[in-house]
């Protein structure tokens, strides 16, 4: 089963932003205080938003674009985590039932806090679970089946953080964005190529789970070995198939980081700006510490710099504080 998707559109991005107004954190933009020559990073926090991840912007304009009828038996979606949060958390704003399909690999963290929030769980296999997310179909449950990544609404709502990004830094060079389904970087990619064709916005992948990076060599969905690791909420063994045709007209490229550059990007972060944030938040800084100067000296970078003495800005966007303590504490130890 195929499914025909396309990108949003300049204006439902902004709408977006006017439907969210009352519901996400306009999250800090801040400076990293680490120095890298001919780099400035600047950290996009959306793990301070109310349930510690940026999905409650797509799941926010979701859930309020829906009709009275579509709300009467509750919504429904599969997700590992974030996506079921925001949903839950959107649900009991709005008071309606929330249920969540999770594969019986998902981050305990996580689960905790999408009951917390009032979700309902249904456990089943990761292959029954992906299967709900390639078909678009949830026959185990009753209600409005929203998609935590192909969706108009989602992308839409994701789309505002690049709004964000660009009033507070109208000269950022780059934006960094974790790659798990593509709805996100979507978002983001297609406001900020609108408002500044030369900006670079790369997906930031784990080496055990890299879809994107396959698919962008091979320019076409390609299947690839993954490996359970302790960064989770990214990687999968392809790229779907209705997001591909929209994430390689607006995004530039993939960078993949190592388990071992992710946890001292991670341990960077809480040391020098006294930030928790999940594995897959700091795939994005490892990229700007370790591989982005590396990608525009190959002339890989879209940018055009007027004045080379100025240092390059980038962003990386921190998504989510879904970690563990345990991981935390390997990771200050370096014993991940």
């Amino acid at each position: 089963m195929s499914f025909t998707l396309s990108i949003p559109s300049i204006d439902e991005i902004y709408e977006a932003q006017t439907r969210l107004r009352d519901i996400i954190t306009r999250t800090p933009l801040l400076k990293l205080n680490y120095e890298i020559p001919g780099i400035e990073i600047y950290l996009k926090c959306e793990q301070f938003q109310p349930i510690s991840s940026f999905k409650i912007r797509g799941a926010g304009n979701a859930v309020k674009i829906l009709s009275i009828e579509e709300k009467q038996n509750g919504i429904v979606t599969a997700s590992a985590g974030n996506m079921a949060q925001g949903l839950a958390w959107m649900a009991r704003k709005e008071n309606i039932k929330c249920q969540v399909l999770v594969p019986d690999t998902a981050n305990e963290v996580k689960l905790k806090a999408i009951e917390r929030l009032g979700g309902k769980i249904t456990k089943c296999s990761f292959e029954q679970w992906w299967q709900v997310i390639v078909t678009h179909q949830c026959s185990i449950l009753n209600g409005h089946f929203i998609h935590p990544v192909c969706d108009r609404n989602v992308m839409a709502g994701h789309g505002t953080i690049a709004l964000e990004i660009l009033d507070e830094l109208p000269d950022c060079d780059a934006i960094l964005v974790p790659y798990g389904g593509g709805a996100l970087i979507t978002g983001i990619a297609s406001l900020a190529k609108h408002l500044k064709p030369s900006i670079d916005v790369l997906a930031c992948e784990i080496e055990t789970a890299a879809p994107l990076a396959a698919a962008f060599k091979k320019n076409k969905i390609t299947e690839i070995p993954i490996e359970k690791s302790w960064v989770d909420g990214i990687g999968s063994s392809s790229v779907l198939n209705e997001m591909w045709p929209l994430v390689k007209t607006c995004v530039d490229n993939s960078i993949v980081v190592t388990l071992k550059e992710t946890a001292k990007a991670l341990k960077i972060l809480i040391e020098r700006n006294h930030l928790i944030c999940e594995g897959a938040s700091a795939t994005t800084l490892a990229a700007g510490l370790w591989h982005y100067m590396n990608y525009v000296e190959n002339g890989q970078a879209g940018l055009r710099r007027k004045d080379s003495n100025q240092p390059l800005k980038i962003v990386a966007v921190l998504s989510g504080a879904g970690i563990d303590n345990e991981t935390i504490i390997k990771c200050l130890k370096e014993t991940l």
